[in-house]
């Protein structure tokens, strides 16, 4: 297995597009810290631009498409100062939609910040470029790079870096050092970071775990060109990622992944970085295909004023050419004029012909019509006889299944009493409740499932019977009738118990006993209804 290598050459630039974006800074406190190269290249262009800079026009024509790009992910935008901004468009010749007071003068180098609050715009890498060139970069300021980032919401300008937790994967949990990075930034050159922070050989190979925040889980980052922010899901510029380096072993195995996590022996894919995505890692050749693409620019507006003269003769002969072709169209139009009067006399000689068919036809509709107003009154009549005769018929019927339905009714009545009968003919049970006998039938006993009774007679215990055939029950039988009735009717009908508190209260503790929630609840209320009024009659009394 081969070591990975450290690019160098490749250039971290998104793709183009984006419009101005207008923030509010107090001091620089979010420039990018290297610019080195684009420091030269200022200086390189305030000494050659002089006699390569265009005209306010040609100016114009080339940068105004710039001013109206749109924010795309990964493209670099540049802070400029929103008073030398307007400053130069006012030079310019385009509209604005800030109201600044100024004369039209030359702009000056380029401002990117103030001593004191202000407002400041962006403006896209391209347009940057192109403003360098012309008119360089103010003494004491420096290049202030920001990036898009696509939020859930939508592609955004960063403005502030991401503070990573990075560290070793078995280091302890103290053993971390906080970095920031742009969710922009490639996985390769982050890896590259911490490898240089924990001096990691270049012999040795490493691959990146990292988790969104300290309660996800850690996942396997293999792919060194893909953005840590999109690699991560992050959505926020406040939130602390992990971010843990994985050594290969001595003996080809990737063995010291996290806790917590599955060991993989899959390898990282592309190459380490040892520069930032703001790093600008050109050489001069850009600057030189920029010159030549000004000298190309100049050349060609001075082509375009040569041949102008020519153009507009050119024009005066093709509009002349088109008039004469036009008036020769008029013409022919005024003979398909006359050609078409003929024919509007043909057509109203047609029109009166119809006229004369359609009142024909409206005749012969009239009749119809009257035909099919009599048939019409002929089969109202018969259908209102034939409802008639239905309703009659149906009136029988329904008479008829009235009284089926009736007969059906007492017969299934009948049946069911006849099935209970034999039921308690076929399971007849004998009870000596405290010395009172007492005849009932099993399906009796069991009809309330929750009842001591029905858990007596379940054939789930084993219960002896005297030498008559009775189960004796050591319980007073003088209100064991109550519940009887009870059990064999599902409920209290009205005038069943007698009209005295104290028998209630004696047949409540009978009920209870024998666990029939029915009877108890019934009793309860009963007993209630005896105090509540008795305490309003004493309160009556008091009164």
């Amino acid at each position: 297995m081969m070591p990975s290598y450290i690019n160098r050459n490749s250039s971290s630039r998104g793709s183009p597009g984006s419009t101005p974006y207008t923030v509010h800074f107090a001091g620089s406190e979010n420039a990018v810290h290297k610019f080195s190269s684009q420091e030269k290249l200022a200086k390189m262009t305030s000494i050659t631009q002089g006699p390569t800079i265009p005209d306010p026009l040609a100016q114009r024509a080339i940068i105004e498409q710039h001013f109206e790009r749109r924010l795309v992910e990964g493209e670099f935008w540049f802070v400029v100062v929103a008073e030398w901004l307007e400053q130069l468009k006012k030079y310019l010749g385009i509209p604005s939609t800030r109201k600044y007071f100024q004369h039209r003068v030359h702009p000056g180098a380029i401002i990117t910040r103030r001593d004191y609050a202000h407002t400041v715009e962006v403006i896209h890498e391209d347009a940057w470029k192109l403003l360098l060139q012309w008119y360089g970069l103010a003494e004491g300021h420096k290049p202030i790079k920001l990036v898009v980032y696509n939020y859930a919401r939508a592609p955004e300008i960063e403005h502030h870096l991401n503070s990573f937790k990075v560290m070793l994967t078995n280091a302890p949990p103290e053993d971390f050092q906080n970095v920031r990075f742009s969710k922009m930034e490639k996985v390769g050159h982050i890896e590259w970071k911490i490898r240089q922070l924990y001096n990691i050989p270049l012999a040795h190979h490493t691959r990146m775990w990292a988790k969104p925040d300290q309660d996800g889980e850690w996942r396997p980052v293999l792919v060194r060109d893909k953005a840590i922010g999109k690699a991560l899901d992050i959505d926020s510029d406040f939130i602390r990622p992990y971010v843990a380096l994985e050594v290969l072993g001595a003996d080809g195995i990737w063995s010291k992944n996290p806790d917590n996590t599955q060991a993989t022996q899959d390898c990282p894919i592309g190459i380490l970085y040892d520069h930032d995505i703001f790093e600008d890692v050109t050489g001069t050749w850009e600057f030189d295909i920029h010159e030549q693409i000004d000298h190309i620019g100049k050349d060609f507006l001075e082509r375009l004023h040569i041949n102008f003269g020519s153009f507009v003769q050119r024009a005066k002969e093709y509009l002349e050419e088109k008039d004469s072709i036009l008036r020769e169209r008029e013409r022919k139009l005024c003979c398909r004029e006359s050609y078409f009067d003929g024919m509007k006399e043909e057509l109203e000689e047609k029109e009166q012909r119809l006229d004369a068919e359609i009142e024909a036809y409206e005749t012969r509709r009239k009749l119809f019509e009257e035909k099919e107003e009599r048939l019409e009154k002929e089969y109202e009549e018969k259908r209102a006889e034939l409802e008639k005769t239905s309703r009659q018929r149906k009136a029988e019927m329904d008479h008829d299944r009235e009284a089926l339905e009736k007969e059906r009714d007492r017969f299934e009545r009948e049946l069911k009493r006849m099935s209970e009968m034999y039921k308690i003919q076929e399971n007849k049970i004998k009870l000596d409740i405290g010395g009172h006998q007492f005849t009932t039938s099993l399906l009796t006993l069991t009809k309330d499932p929750n009842s001591m009774l029905a858990a007596m007679f379940s054939g789930r215990h084993e219960l002896r019977s005297d030498s008559d055939g009775s189960y004796f029950i050591d319980r007073d039988g003088v209100h064991f009738r109550y519940i009887l009735n009870y059990l064999r009717d599902g409920c209290v009908k009205e005038g069943t118990l007698p009209n005295d508190e104290n028998v209630w209260r004696e047949l409540l503790i009978e009920a209870e006993y024998y666990q029939t929630e029915g009877l108890v609840k019934h009793l309860r209320s009963m007993v209630r209804g005896t105090i509540s009024r008795s305490s309003s009659t004493t309160e009556e009394g008091a009164e």
